[in-house]
């Protein structure tokens, strides 16, 4: 038998998201081309553009619970 998992809810995901933004951040920060800022608020951005977008289309298409 198999445990139903429940879904993460849409704020931990983008939380985790931002998370993995960061550490590229410092990853590439020991490299030879380091993000310069402006790319690091870019990066930042298209994550909470995404989500926005998920919640939006969640939003819309609201699925109905049996």
């Amino acid at each position: 038998m198999t445990a139903a998992v429940d879904p993460r809810p849409l704020a931990d995901l983008e939380q985790d998201a931002l998370a993995r933004v960061e550490q590229e951040m410092a990853r590439r920060a020991k490299g030879s081309r380091p993000w310069t800022p402006t790319e690091y608020v870019d990066r930042i951005e298209q994550v909470h553009v995404r989500y926005n977008h998920r919640r939006h289309w969640l939003n819309t298409h609201v699925q109905e619970t049996p």
